[in-house]
Order: C-alpha cells, then structure tokens, then sequence
C-alpha cells in the first residue's frame, strides 16, 4: 500500500482506478544523489515533535531519523560506486545583509543549528549548493554542476517532501532532468504533508521509488575497477 492511499477518498480511488498512470521517467543516463539541506535544525531529536519545539521548531524528529539510516546506506553506495553525491544546505551568510542571517535564525551562517548533522555528514568529493530558496535550482550553480558532470538525473533524498524536495523536482522537471524521489530517504514534519506531497509528484511531476531500487540503479552505474584505473 502506497503512504498515500490512506488520505484518498473513495471517489480519489475511482479517478485513481480509471486513469492511466504517467508513463515513467526512469534513470538518467548518468545519475547523482542529490541530499537537500540535511541540517541539524530539520532533524532535532529522535523524539515526538511537540516534546522539541522549543529547541529545534522546525524539526522533523522521528521522520528525520527513520530516514537518516536509509541515507546513510545511500550514500555509502553512491561513494563506492563513484556515483556524484551532492548536497545542499539552507544558508544565509552575514555578508548578504539579509535579516535570515541573524544567528538567531537555524539557517543562519553563524547557528550551529545550520549544519549537516555528523551522521549524514559530507566526505571528501562529495558536492556541495548553498541555497536561500526552497529549490535547489533557484539562483545557484546547481546547473552548471551538473553540466560539468554530464549528470542528467537526480537520486533525491532529504527535508523536506512537501517543501524544498518538491519545488527541486519541480525545478528539475522543467529544465529537463530525471527526476526520481526515494520514499524511504525523505521526509516531513507533518504525516498528511509527506504523503500528500510524494501523491502530487508521483502523479504529476517524477518518479517515487523505493531505497532498493535506487541501491539497485546505484550498484549498477558503478565504475568497473578496471576502468577506473
């Protein structure tokens, strides 16, 4: 059963019966995962979401971490594999001069609270786009990374499924990318939003598909050793 089906009614499941599905994306020819903004501030503590709002108030709490193993698995694959790992982080700088920098805010420069928690942690190769707008597309270099890399699809994982996740494979069906969500590796901090937001775009836009199938297209874009060398 899909994470939305619960939240149709019954009228949403007779359009659903009748009409035909949108045909695939499918994989890129060359992919790369991209994680969005992994920071300390969207995953707070692995505990209810109202016990922690005082600390962290846009956490997503146990969904974050529910998804942080996935991920993990993830992007260990896609390291191995010599697959492009990319992340991005919300961030203002002081020097923008805009009020999001204040250190108050959790994806200030200057908040600790901005930061990639150390279990998802970024390595050595692995990419990174700063952002100040929910896409990752939206006024950064993303593009030209991925034009660099002769990258035409994008493994999507991280925070939030109705928010920057959304308006990136948005972004990314418009300029022509693969687009492809995997279900297990995102996350929200309301229920109702996740899976509504993984329904439109699945109905609309890309392609949800499951961690498996996203090691499986992993394992099988991996460098042979002895091309590599």
């Amino acid at each position: 059963m899909a994470v939305w089906d619960k939240f149709l009614t019954e009228d949403d499941k007779k359009v659903m019966e009748k009409r035909k599905p949108r045909t695939l994306n499918g994989p890129g020819r060359r992919n790369a995962l991209l994680l969005i903004d992994m920071q300390v501030t969207a995953c707070g503590f692995d505990k209810p979401i109202y016990e922690q709002l005082d600390i962290y108030s846009g956490a997503c709490g146990p969904h974050a971490w529910k998804a942080i193993p996935v991920q993990q698995k993830l992007l260990a694959a896609a390291r191995a594999a010599g697959m492009p790992v990319i992340y991005s982080k919300h961030i203002f700088y002081e020097m923008s001069g805009l009020p999001a920098a204040d250190p108050a805010n959790n994806f200030s420069a200057r908040n600790v609270n901005s930061e990639v928690p150390v279990e998802v942690a970024m390595q050595p190769g692995d990419l990174l786009v700063e952002k100040q707008t929910p896409s990752c597309f939206t006024f950064t270099n993303l593009q030209m990374m991925l034009n660099n890399l002769g990258v035409d699809g994008l493994l999507v994982g991280g925070n939030s499924t109705s928010g920057c996740v959304r308006a990136t494979c948005v972004e990314g069906m418009a300029l022509g990318y693969k687009m492809q969500v995997i279900e297990e590796a995102v996350f929200d901090r309301i229920e109702l939003s996740h899976a509504a937001a993984l329904f439109d775009m699945q109905f609309k836009i890309c392609d949800i598909i499951s961690a498996q199938q996203a090691l499986q297209q992993i394992g099988a874009s991996a460098v042979p050793a002895s091309a590599a060398a």
